[in-house]
């Protein structure tokens, strides 16, 4: 006991460092590696003086301790539950056979060192190999991505061996099951999944994964609490896969206890059961350690996790969406991007684009028209919908188990899988399509048919149907493909999807969907980054709304057609701007080039982080303000609104801390000379705005 004491006091000094040198992740760059070390106890301690998650090896595997050393310097758990549960042939098995010994409300661990207790039915620890984290797909950062990114990310890869317990039928001792974890340098994250091995050769094995993660955690980590743990998994929502907060059976009849659990499993209206044969992974578990409720750092600590591990979407493009498919109209839209600096064309839904057509004479004329934009530097995409409300050929339909009748939408564990692929690739190799907005993809729907070609049943179709359209995202970045998708695909490949906003806004009145649409990614830039949603602005007709909603024509519309540019752009947040040509007269096309110009001048800083500054209520100004602690140049890059009819004369409280600066700020608006400004205990300043009735205005800040 007096050896763990020891190590316990090893990490409380980290804690203190952290103090002391007065480090925040979120501000100062962590330069602590990863290590996984052997601790005086026996133990293996992974850490990354962020967070450690601590490992018992005898009698057998298990995690004893999941701790928080950058914000609480506490522990996140209240007892020991086994590493995954997993179900062969209707048997089940924990994986990792330490047996909690006592109250699971509150972990007595004197007692359970002198106590441990193993599960003889459970899977048993074997051996465990140390690597560095794995890339789910190879990627190269393009399109003016970050330059700090790195991927893989740097940390370490934990391997976790079990075999099958001695009194497993003959043919489940030949399965191995893999628990890996890996850790992060920089940041107090950790991902986790589980891959099931079959060497017997039969594949007749039948596998459900009940459980990827268990964790008994203390009342502030859950929801029941403060949330300080935040837990996803890498499917998209609705998908089959879940992170379930309940309270533990085990000890929920005990009167003043308060026993969150939570489960990270599989959970569909029906079991999920797939073949096993050679191997099935899990989906992964991201576990990130947050040790605050603050609504801007909770933000902020979700942003820094997607940049780590979907690092592709960080590119943002400036793209317009063609309604019109002929040559003529694609070549002048071209023409026009050219001019004011846009970087992407987007066949847009109606354009008569066709990804799939084989069509040799429609094909040439796609591949001349993509070389005319390549030769003004712009990239081409194309639409299509691919498989939720699809209709393809009867036989790739998915079928619903409760009628035995084809459903409104085509099955992606099908032969259409097969056929899509392949000519989606095909087209693109021909034609140069670098770019696809793929609608409708997989929504996590069931198949009952017993036909198809990738799945066996109802049982494993939302599993293999999440696992080939990855696999179809995945296959697409590896060609450094952009991808957008109106769905959560981001940690299999995809680069963007819809920033959140209901559809009908683009059909109210111009000023009504500008301020709407204002409000809405103020609040969705708390859940995403700016560079990882789209929004639109209708220049011509999207749903509806008739000449009262549309921006065109253009020059009539100067006002509101500036404010959308500034806006989006302004945030960071790639717009649809869907018509047929981006401006109309000379005074429409230098509105246009002032704004990308601001952009592609001030990319760096303003694909980062938003910070939330006032919300708009068309009542006052409003502002968000961009930040990048780890710049030398520009920290930071406020955006201000005045949406009144009424000149102002105020002062904006600007929050700096985010931006790393302790003592003063210089300020340039519109980069007029520099002001210092000497930032507040609580690291804000006063800045003074004076704005005209509609003006907008931007600050620097370094």
């Amino acid at each position: 006991m007096k050896l763990l004491n020891n190590w316990s006091w090893l990490l409380f000094f980290y804690f203190l460092v952290n103090i002391i040198e007065g480090r925040d992740w979120l501000v100062d760059k962590i330069t602590d590696v990863t290590t996984l070390t052997k601790t005086p106890a026996g133990t293996l301690l992974l850490s990354n003086t962020l967070i450690s998650r601590e490992f018992l090896l005898e009698p057998d595997f298990a995690t004893i301790d999941f701790r928080d050393l950058h914000a609480t310097d506490s522990s996140l758990l209240r007892c020991v539950k086994p590493e995954a549960v997993i179900t062969l042939d209707t048997i089940q098995y924990a994986i990792g056979g330490v047996k909690p010994n006592t109250q699971c409300a509150y972990f007595n661990r004197t007692d359970f060192w002198k106590n441990k207790q193993l599960d003889v039915k459970a899977f048993h620890f074997s051996t465990y190999e140390v690597g560095t984290p794995k890339a789910p797909f190879s990627y190269t950062p393009k399109r003016f991505a970050p330059s700090d990114i790195q991927w893989p990310p740097k940390g370490i890869h934990l391997s976790v061996y079990f075999k099958a317990p001695y009194y497993a039928p003959l043919f489940h001792k030949y399965v191995t099951v893999v628990v890996n974890y890996e850790m992060y340098d920089g940041i107090p994250l950790l991902s986790k999944w589980i891959d099931v091995i079959d060497t017997s050769g039969r594949g007749d094995i039948d596998l459900s994964f009940n459980s990827v993660e268990i964790l008994a955690v203390n009342q502030p980590w859950s929801p029941f609490g403060h949330s300080w743990l935040y837990i996803e998994d890498d499917q998209p929502a609705g998908h089959g896969t879940n992170v379930l907060w309940t309270n533990d059976v085990e000890v929920n009849t005990i009167p003043g206890s308060f026993p969150p659990l939570v489960n990270c499993t599989y959970q569909t209206d029906h079991p999920i059961i797939v073949p096993l044969v050679t191997q099935l992974s899990s989906f992964r578990v991201h576990e990130l350690v947050i040790g605050s409720s603050d609504v801007e750092r909770v933000a902020l600590s979700k942003h820094r996790l997607i940049r780590l591990l979907a690092p592709h979407t960080q590119e943002n493009p400036i793209f317009f969406h063609m309604i019109n498919g002929s040559s003529p109209a694609f070549r002048q839209a071209i023409d026009q991007m050219a001019e004011v600096g846009f970087e992407m064309l987007i066949y847009s839904f109606g354009s008569g684009f066709d990804m799939e057509s084989s069509n040799e004479k429609y094909i040439e004329q796609i591949t001349s028209d993509i070389a005319y934009a390549k030769s003004k530097n712009i990239e081409v995409g194309g639409y299509d919908l691919i498989a939720l409300t699809r209709e393809v050929q009867p036989s790739w339909m998915a079928i619903d188990p409760h009628t035995g009748k084809p459903r409104d939408s085509a099955c992606f564990a099908s032969g259409w899988y097969d056929y899509l692929l392949n000519h989606t690739l095909t087209f693109m190799d021909r034609t140069g399509l670098i770019m696809v907005e793929t609608d409708g993809p997989y929504g996590g729907y069931s198949c009952a048919s017993t036909t198809h070609s990738h799945h066996r049943n109802n049982d494993d179709s939302i599993y293999r149907q999440n696992i080939l359209q990855g696999n179809f995202f995945r296959t697409l970045r590896e060609r450094s493909v952009y991808i957008n998708q109106p769905d959560y695909y981001f940690y299999e490949g995809g680069s963007k999807t819809g920033m959140g906003y209901n559809e009908e806004q683009y059909s109210l009145p111009r000023w009504m969907d500008i301020s709407v649409s204002r409000q809405g990614m103020f609040d969705d830039t708390y859940e995403r980054i700016p560079t990882i949603g789209w929004m639109f602005v209708p220049l011509t007709v999207y749903h509806g709304g008739g000449a009262a909603a549309q921006f065109e024509p253009l020059v009539a519309h100067q006002i509101e057609y500036e404010w959308a540019l500034a806006q989006y752009l302004g945030a960071g947040v790639a717009a649809c701007y869907r018509g047929y040509r981006l401006y109309d007269t000379n005074a429409t096309k230098a509105l246009v080039t002032k704004w990308v110009n601001f952009y592609k001048k001030y990319r760096p800083i303003l694909i980062r982080d938003i910070i939330h500054v006032r919300r708009a209520d068309m009542q006052s100004i409003d502002s968000y303000m961009h930040v990048d602690p780890y710049s030398n140049d520009i920290k930071g890059l406020a955006m201000v609104f005045n949406p009144t009819s009424n000149p102002i004369d105020t002062n904006l409280v600007l929050p700096l801390y985010y931006t790393g600066l302790t003592d003063v700020a210089q300020v340039s608006e519109q980069e007029n000379p520099w002001k210092n400004y000497t930032l507040a205990r609580d690291y804000h300043i006063d800045l003074p705005i004076s704005l005209p009735a509609l003006g907008i205005t931007w600050f620097l800040i370094k």
